[in-house]
């Protein structure tokens, strides 16, 4: 469950990043990078070479890690959000909120240790 949770989650924050990326380019009156033009974007696609011996699988963070992050994102995106207006305060809004929603309903309680 955790780890579907997890998927989730990062693939809202690949959304999240495609978009800032797609605004910033838009308002430095440049193309939009895509993944076949090179452009640096969070769904860009890498080729690699294989090997004989593979790299041991990175563990998934630590759920605390996870909520202390998007709780760090949500905060400095709310603060941001009131600052600017229109299309970039609603991007930046429905980030906080998704950041937010991600881990208070999205993701199992953190357990403290009693």
């Amino acid at each position: 469950m955790l780890g579907a949770a997890l998927l989730v989650v990062a693939d809202q924050r690949a959304r999240h990043a495609t978009a800032l990326i797609e605004e910033l380019a838009r308002a430095a009156g440049k193309p939009t990078p895509t993944p076949d033009s090179g452009g640096d974007t969070a769904t860009t696609a890498t080729t690699t070479t294989p090997t004989t011996a593979s790299a041991p699988a990175t563990p998934p963070p630590a759920l605390a890690d996870v909520v202390a992050a998007l709780r760090r994102s949500a905060q400095s995106a709310a603060t941001l959000a009131p600052t600017l207006s229109g299309y970039r305060a609603g991007l930046i809004g429905s980030i906080a909120a998704a950041c937010t929603a991600s881990y208070t309903v999205g993701l199992p309680p953190v357990r403290r240790p009693s």
